[in-house]
C-alpha cells in the first residue's frame, strides 16, 4: 500500500489503542460532555460562564487528543532510544545509523517506526532551526517485531551515496512505538 507518511502513522496509532487510550479518551469526552451540559445549564442566568465553558470545551475538543497522546507516549508507551552508532563509510559513500531501541513503558509494544534525519550543521541557531525543518536527507524504517516491557532491540539505517564531509552535518533518530 502506497500511503503518505503522516496517513501510515494516524494509522498505525489508531489500529493499536490500548486500554489506556481508551481510558484516557473516554475520560476526556465525559469531562467535555459534562461541561458542555453544565454550560448549556447556566446560559440563562450566567452568559458569560457559560460562554467561558464552551469555549474551554472547543480548546478541549482541539488540545485535548494531543496532550492524551503525548502523556500517553512518555508514560505508557515510553521508549528510549539510543544511537549506538553512526559511521560513515567513504570507499562506499554510504552512512550507517546503528541504534537500539529499549521498551520502558507499561505495555508490550507490537511494532516501531524510527524516523533518521540528516540536518546541515550550522552555527547560527536559525539557520539550524531552518535545516532541522528541511532535512538533507529523511529515511523512516518500519520495524514489526514486538518489543515486550523491559527489552531491547536494535536497528541499523543506512543511507546510500552519502558523500558529505564528516563534521558538517547532524543525524537526527525518533521514534515511535505502538
Amino acid at each position: 500500500m502506497n500511503l503518505t507518511p503522516l496517513k501510515e502513522r494516524i494509522l498505525d496509532y489508531v489500529h493499536h489503542l490500548t486500554a489506556y487510550d481508551y481510558i484516557a479518551y473516554g475520560w476526556l469526552a465525559a469531562v467535555l460532555v459534562g461541561l458542555l451540559l453544565l454550560s448549556i445549564a447556566l446560559i440563562g442566568k450566567k452568559t458569560g460562564l457559560s460562554l467561558l465553558l464552551i469555549l474551554f470545551v472547543l480548546l478541549g475538543m482541539m488540545a485535548g487528543p494531543f496532550g492524551i497522546k503525548y502523556g500517553l507516549d512518555h508514560t505508557v508507551r515510553k521508549v528510549v532510544l539510543t544511537d549506538t552508532n553512526t559511521t560513515q563509510l567513504t570507499f562506499a559513500k554510504n552512512l550507517i545509523v546503528v541504534g537500539e531501541i529499549a521498551n520502558r513503558g507499561k505495555v508490550d509494544m507490537q511494532g516501531c517506526r524510527v524516523f533518521v534525519n540528516i540536518v546541515r550543521k550550522d552555527p547560527n541557531r536559525y539557520k539550524q532551526l531552518l535545516w532541522m525543518l528541511k532535512p538533507l536527507r529523511r529515511k523512516s524504517m518500519h520495524i514489526q517485531r514486538p518489543l515486550k516491557r523491559g527489552s531491547d532491540m536494535d536497528y541499523r539505517v543506512v543511507f546510500d551515496h552519502f558523500a558529505m564531509q564528516e563534521g558538517t552535518y547532524i543525524v537526527r533518530q525518533s521514534v515511535e512505538c505502538y
